[in-house]
């Protein structure tokens, strides 16, 4: 029998950033894992891709409980923020 995280995140590969152009989920999972696979993956790509990781809400549209936690930048030093803040933190 499997559990279900309390938390989930996903990890999502962005080529400079840009989603329309190429984009691909790299890792979905409990945090440590995802952001281990994240680091790996950025690694690998070698700066081609930023990837950002998201903490996501269980049974819920992403577009309204999708918050970034971490951001991996690619070579061209861009940089995300969360424009979300989520409950835990506003609590």
């Amino acid at each position: 029998m499997s559990s279900t995280p309390n938390d989930l995140y996903f990890a999502q590969a962005f080529h400079h950033g840009e989603p329309e152009r190429h984009s691909y989920v790299v890792a979905i999972g409990h945090r440590d894992r995802v952001e281990t696979l994240a680091r790996v993956e950025h690694a690998r790509q070698e700066g081609e891709y930023g990837i950002a990781v998201y903490l996501v809400e269980l049974d819920a549209p992403m577009q309204e409980h999708l918050h970034l936690v971490n951001y991996f930048g690619s070579n061209m030093g861009e940089r995300w923020i969360d424009g979300q803040r989520t409950s835990k933190q506003a609590a």
